[in-house]
């Protein structure tokens, strides 16, 4: 999807131009090359469920991993969410 207004990646912090294709997730928005698991780092595409865990995105197969290793520190601020789909 194209962004449509100018802003910054949610991973990176650069700038995203208006015409450029981007993932969105949780009213965030990511440049494509982005928007990866945060264990593996692998690119997360269309089609491939992810789960979205105190602000970070995790592949399926990363999930308990991320669970086990303590990425949810406080869930107060922001909850686990049920795992998703990439559109």
């Amino acid at each position: 999807r194209l962004f449509g207004n100018s802003g910054a990646c949610s991973a990176c912090g650069q700038s995203i131009p208006a015409s450029e294709l981007v993932m969105r997730a949780q009213g965030n928005v990511y440049h494509l090359k982005c928007f990866t698991c945060s264990t593996c780092r692998n690119r997360l595409v269309p089609g491939d469920r992810f789960h979205y865990i105190n602000g970070s995105l995790f592949c399926e197969h990363d999930r308990p991993t991320a669970l086990i290793n303590g990425h949810l520190n406080s869930l107060q601020s922001n909850p686990l969410l049920p795992d998703q789909k990439v559109n």
